[in-house]
């Protein structure tokens, strides 16, 4: 998540989309499923996943890794341009919502 918002914050001013947004974002993808695989293996008995929030997290992380795919193929299909400024605000933006949502949201599981 750090170079998701780092990179989102270190092109503010010239928007686009890094390549290290775009594998901040399928490592995000990947390293959400697998803790959450680890988190139903290990819970206890009498305690339960709070499916409601690793769905709403799955969801933004799923967005931020479209917004930035997205971003960088406009940005290889117009190299002249070379800016994808709206997908590069959107990643940023979707990626900060989802760690309020991580931090303030009841956690992940509960007895």
């Amino acid at each position: 998540m750090a170079i998701i918002i780092g990179g989102y914050f270190a092109n503010i001013k010239a928007p686009k989309v890094s390549p290290g947004m775009l594998h901040g974002a399928y490592l995000q993808l990947v390293t959400g499923l697998a803790l959450t695989g680890l988190a139903e293996a290990m819970v206890d008995e009498g305690e339960a996943v709070n499916h409601m929030k690793i769905g709403i997290k799955l969801v933004l992380a799923l967005a931020v890794a479209v917004f930035a795919f997205l971003g960088k193929r406009k940005e290889k299909a117009n190299p002249e341009q070379g800016t994808s400024a709206g997908m590069s605000h959107a990643t940023g933006i979707v990626a900060v919502i989802a760690v309020i949502i991580a931090v303030f949201l009841p956690g992940t599981v509960t007895a």
